[in-house]
């Protein structure tokens, strides 16, 4: 039997996003929609911000990594763990980088991209 046809060539595979994490972020923005309003997070914030937002969640998980301890992983308030917060200050950050400074929503597979001052190289992947 002949298969359909598809023109998949260079579109981004998002069957590659691990779906636990997804389901981890969602419950992320479940939370946010619950406590701020449904898409208030669409509206933006400063970079600064969502990077400081991140930071907040990540400390708890650097005193739990230091003392062995799993309270730490977990957000007092929405009761959900703080790395899936960073999931979701990572969104928001790229975001805020894209309106603040121009960065491109999908980069391809350029190193550099236009509109900031200075060339950046994105290269460097991972961490």
């Amino acid at each position: 039997m002949e298969r359909a046809k598809r023109y998949n060539s260079g579109k981004p595979r998002l069957d590659l996003l691990p779906i636990d994490l997804m389901t981890g972020l969602s419950r992320v923005l479940e939370y946010g929609e619950s406590k701020y309003g449904r898409n208030n997070w669409r509206k933006g914030a400063p970079a600064t911000e969502q990077v400081a937002c991140l930071l907040r969640h990540l400390q708890p998980i650097m005193e739990a990594l230091n003392t062995d301890s799993r309270e730490g992983l977990f957000d007092a308030e929405s009761g959900l763990p703080h790395v899936d917060h960073m999931l979701f200050n990572v969104l928001s950050l790229r975001l805020a980088l894209q309106a603040e400074m121009g960065l491109p929503i999908d980069t391809g597979t350029p190193k550099t991209f236009e509109g900031v001052k200075n060339q950046v190289d994105v290269s460097g992947g991972g961490c």
